[in-house]
């Protein structure tokens, strides 16, 4: 980070099947997020368990 710069922070929401752990990173497009916090999980009745994770980005 450059002298005087202020970061640009970003935040995303990712819903998933595939399991996402807390300190894992997820690349999207060419962009590198990392997981914020801990993942949530629901399991439906019915169906395949889903995953709802909160991503952060942080540029400059």
């Amino acid at each position: 980070m450059e002298t005087g710069r202020q970061p640009v922070i970003t935040r995303w929401r990712l819903f998933t099947f595939s399991p996402v752990g807390p300190r894992e990173q997820v690349e999207w497009r060419g962009r590198m997020f990392r997981v914020d916090g801990m993942p949530e999980m629901w399991e439906p009745a019915f169906g395949r368990t889903r995953f709802w994770v909160r991503l952060v980005e942080v540029e400059g």
